[in-house]
């Protein structure tokens, strides 16, 4: 079976599982699959540790200043937490957009990074690399990604099989990118190990004061050092960073939660509610009173 093939057997797959629109957690809990009949706007959002396939359909993603466009011949690796927008700019009702989004631990990526060996276990480079990665599609991951969604229609094979396809597809990505970042990581020590656990560490604190010298110094890296390694990764500096979190995090609050402009700013650590309304309307083009009015009527 050719590669067009394939594409067409994912395809007809797909719209077999989602006969409606919308986003559906599988029953593989690290796939979700996604249906959408029109293009969208540009939507924030913090990404965890996922790659990001598309059956149909192309989508265009912001990373700060960096703008990456993918489709069914590419796939996108985020693998550390980022905050992304990104926009669906070809889908219709006669040709949905139809893609998967399979999530990954720390854990996992190193399991099959140390059952490998020598494959992966290469000398760790001093410079980190962004933590985002376009990629290829092949024939031989694209047959990974139709058997284990097929999986779905087989219920009782997911807890024996699903492990082992993702660990095949895992292997697969860190095959074709020799430098991808991930591998880095598995350096104890290394730069991007640091990176990481900064990373880390703003996620789980994003509404605490960052003191970037205090973190640098417990990270064994000077202030420059730092924020050079932060950036290569993220494309952000901690602060940048650590600020679309917060923005984020206050969107959630805002829709979900329902709480005012100046609640959702002292609940993600801002001090000056008119600083955080500036930031909002900065980030999401219009104010969060405004923006949480529009959203409320397009739910």
């Amino acid at each position: 079976m050719d590669s067009s093939a394939k594409k067409n057997e994912l395809i007809q797959l797909l719209e077999s599982l989602l006969p409606e629109e919308g986003t559906v957690q599988t029953d593989i809990t690290s796939l979700s699959l996604s249906k959408v009949s029109k293009t969208s706007e540009f939507a924030c959002s913090m990404s965890e540790p996922s790659i990001y396939f598309i059956a149909r359909g192309v989508k265009e993603v912001h990373l700060a200043e960096q703008i990456y466009t993918y489709d069914a011949s590419t796939y996108m690796i985020s693998s550390v937490h980022l905050p992304l927008s990104g926009k669906i700019i070809e889908a219709s009702k006669e040709a949905p957009y139809l893609a998967l989004k399979l999530t990954f631990s720390l854990d996992e990526m190193m399991e099959v990074v140390q059952e490998s060996g020598d494959a992966f276990m290469q000398p760790c480079t001093k410079k980190c690399d962004c933590a985002l990665v376009m990629g290829e599609m092949d024939e031989a991951l694209l047959d990974a990604l139709i058997r284990l969604v097929s999986l779905l229609k087989h219920p009782k094979m997911i807890a024996t099989l699903s492990p082992l396809i993702v660990k095949e597809v895992l292997y697969r990505l860190l095959d074709h990118h020799p430098q991808m970042f991930i591998k880095q990581f598995a350096t104890m020590g290394s730069h991007a190990y640091r990176i990481m656990q900064a990373i880390h560490q703003i996620n789980t604190h994003f509404e605490e004061p960052l003191r970037i010298s205090e973190m640098a110094h417990s990270l064994g890296m000077s202030n420059s050092l730092f924020h050079r390694h932060f950036k290569n990764v993220t494309t952000l500096t901690p602060i940048q960073y650590q600020k679309k979190v917060r923005l984020q995090m206050a969107r959630k609050l805002l829709l979900s939660q329902h709480v005012d402009a100046a609640t959702a700013s002292f609940q993600v650590g801002y001090a000056s509610p008119s600083q955080f309304s500036r930031e909002y309307t900065r980030m999401y083009g219009m104010p969060p009173k405004s923006d949480a009015k529009r959203q409320g009527k397009a739910l």
